[in-house]
């Protein structure tokens, strides 16, 4: 099923599948809109099931409170948060609209490709491990986007990534089409989560 989220500067669709066979889903995902920013959060809990299930639930209630700080530090956040819980592997982007610049936050396997409209892209390592309370390197970065850019962000549930030209030649993504986040690229061993956003080019100004 999609999920829309939708402001005056991002369109954004995200699509979950939970394991075949379980009861809950282990990743979980998270877009807080706020006028002049916007962060965004995919996080795969450890394993599957109720476990995974509250550990990604806790981290997400840590990216909820402390959405107002920079994109490392809810992820230190939500490393604190998960000390009791069985563990969780997470990215965190916060986009400032003010700026043009997307602060991106990683610990784990949670993929994360950023598209330029001129057909370049970065595409950060996720770091290894994963979060669980103890002391950690957050891995952070900054980049710069365009309107027209867009991104995505994914566990590793997702086997087949949609292709770039798919996201770039969307105008928006309040209708995206099936075939750019189909079930059909997510394998059937894993929970998985797909997070396609596209910043929206603005309306050319007329002048009398």
């Amino acid at each position: 099923m999609l999920t829309y989220f939708k402001d005056q500067y991002t369109d954004i669709a995200t699509v979950q599948q939970i394991k075949p066979g379980n009861a809950v889903c282990g990743d979980g995902h998270m877009v807080i809109q706020k006028g002049t920013y916007t962060v965004c959060a995919v996080v795969d809990g450890l394993g599957s099931g109720q476990g995974a299930y509250h550990s990604t639930m806790t981290a997400l209630e840590a990216v909820q409170t402390y959405h107002a700080e920079s994109a490392d530090v809810i992820l230190e956040h939500c490393n604190r948060a998960l000390i009791h819980q069985r563990g969780a592997v997470m990215t965190v982007i916060k986009i400032d609209y003010e700026s043009n610049i997307l602060h991106y936050a990683n610990f784990g396997n949670i993929g994360f490709v950023l598209f330029h409209p001129d057909g370049s892209f970065i595409q950060p390592m996720p770091t290894r491990g994963y979060l669980c309370g103890r002391k950690s390197k957050i891995k952070s970065d900054k980049f710069l986007y365009s309107p027209g850019s867009a991104f995505m962000i994914y566990t590793d549930g997702v086997d087949r990534l949609p292709p770039k030209q798919a996201l770039i030649d969307q105008s928006g993504l309040y209708n995206v089409s099936e075939n750019v986040v189909a079930a059909k690229r997510f394998n059937q061993k894993d929970d998985a989560t797909l997070m396609v956003g596209k910043f929206r080019v603005p309306a050319a100004v007329h002048r009398g």
